[in-house]
């Protein structure tokens, strides 16, 4: 951000949200530890990833977007999710003090 007054408005977009991705600028993600930022930075890459894929192939169709209870539900942190993601980012990590 080049202004306080634009990193303002990026946190107000932002809200309770997880991330925000910025025109012509990256994303941003807030999570409350580094690996779970880490873990979200990465779903978020690869959902990015599979959108122009799906729009590359022309499946634009309203019948595959998700709708927001179906975003819903798929937004889970059940299953050590951050846990085993993080495990496979940093496998064989030399600096992975908790390996």
């Amino acid at each position: 951000m080049r202004s306080d007054a634009a990193a303002a408005r990026l946190a107000e977009q932002l809200g309770a949200g997880k991330a925000l991705v910025m025109r012509g600028n990256g994303a941003v993600v807030a999570a409350g530890s580094i690996q779970h930022a880490v873990v979200l930075t990465w779903y978020l890459e690869d959902a990015a990833r599979v959108e122009l894929e799906v729009l590359a192939a022309g499946l634009q169709d309203a019948s595959v977007i998700l709708s927001a209870a179906e975003c819903a539900q798929r937004a889970t942190t059940a299953g050590l999710i951050f846990e085993r993601m993080w495990e496979h980012l940093t496998a064989g990590d030399p600096e992975d003090v908790h390996a």
